[in-house]
């Protein structure tokens, strides 16, 4: 795997590809397993607004019945350790619609 392949960067957010390391400002941050695919999926498609049911099938296993509010839960884990080193609401909810993670 190339260099520019094995890290995801968004502003003070860099995720390790290989390690599944999460870093905020350089402090690293505890995610479980889906909480870490959850958040590569909103770094690959930064700016855009996905909705919870796209999120649904590209980030959980298609077997498994999952509702929305799975997601949703998965989302209020991630702003929560989130918190403590980003000041602005990063993962911004779109109204009856989904979630836009970026500015």
């Amino acid at each position: 795997m190339e260099d520019e392949e094995r890290v995801l960067l968004y502003r003070n957010i860099s995720l390790d590809l290989v390690s599944r390391k999460a870093l905020i400002k350089g402090s690293t941050i505890s995610l479980r397993n889906k909480e870490y695919s959850l958040l590569e999926y909103f770094m690959r498609n930064s700016n855009r607004v996905l909705t919870r049911t796209r999120l649904l099938e590209d980030v959980w296993d298609r077997n498994i019945f999952c509702s929305t509010n799975t997601v949703d839960v998965h989302v209020s884990s991630l702003r929560r350790k989130f918190k403590k080193y980003i000041k602005f609401e990063i993962i911004k909810t779109i109204h009856c619609i989904g979630y836009r993670f970026g500015d």
